[in-house]
């Protein structure tokens, strides 16, 4: 009877309907979202942290995901490649500064004065945080010289300068060049070595001249003092 009795309870527990489980599906997602971006978020500070120094170049996936604590399938969860690791790194790093740098010089009236603003402000960056330049320095190796929205700039100001007859070049992909290619050469050495302090202004003075501006113009955009020491809290 006692059996009899226990089946009976057991029969009438299963027919009873369940409680619906309470799952909150949509904060289930953001909790995975948040994760998501801790993760890549981590990657992309070790990144940095490898890629600030001077033979941060060479760094491999595997040094990535070992100094990260995570495996190679998580890595490969978010980058496909290290190329990918720099674009994203390059944005992260560059785009407020580049956009700081933007703002400001935009508001100076010619393209002469603009690149030679524009090239200071990077190697004073640079000078002020070496982990930052190096970085620059090696993302740069890899994609345009830093990063695209740089790269945009420059080009744009090499054809404004053209238009205005400041600059004596054969076309803005040239400017372009002139400009990123002397600044990327320029921040290596002050990397490596201790530069005067009339270093950075020194090197903007050779763009222009390099861009076709007369010497006396030269001469006299580089003495302007820059609109702001540094743009924002940089």
């Amino acid at each position: 009877m006692q059996d009899m009795e226990q089946t009976r309870v057991c029969q009438e527990s299963q027919r009873k309907p369940r409680a619906p489980l309470n799952i909150n599906l949509e904060r289930r997602a953001q909790i995975g979202q948040e994760k998501r971006a801790r993760t890549r978020a981590a990657l992309l500070d070790t990144a940095f942290t490898l890629l600030g120094r001077e033979n941060g170049r060479n760094t491999r996936i595997e040094e990535i995901c070992g100094e990260a604590g995570v495996s190679r399938a998580t890595f490969y969860n978010y980058f496909n490649n290290m190329d990918e690791v720099f674009s994203a790194l390059s944005d992260e790093l560059n785009h407020d500064f580049n956009r700081a740098v933007t703002r400001i010089i935009s508001a100076l009236p010619t393209a002469a004065e603009r690149a030679s603003a524009a090239v200071r402000y990077y190697l004073e960056r640079a000078l002020h945080d070496p982990k930052w330049g190096w970085a620059m320095v090696n993302i740069s190796a890899g994609g345009p010289i830093f990063g695209q929205d740089t790269y945009e700039h420059a080009q744009a100001t090499a054809g404004e300068g053209i238009a205005t007859g400041e600059f004596e070049i054969p076309g803005p992909h040239t400017g372009r060049d002139i400009q990123l290619g002397t600044t990327h050469a320029a921040m290596i050495t002050q990397l490596r070595n201790q530069p005067s302090p009339t270093f950075a202004a020194s090197i903007a003075r050779h763009v222009l001249l390099a861009l076709g501006v007369p010497k006396a113009r030269a001469d006299e955009v580089v003495a302007q003092d820059l609109p702001d020491p540094l743009p924002g809290d940089f």
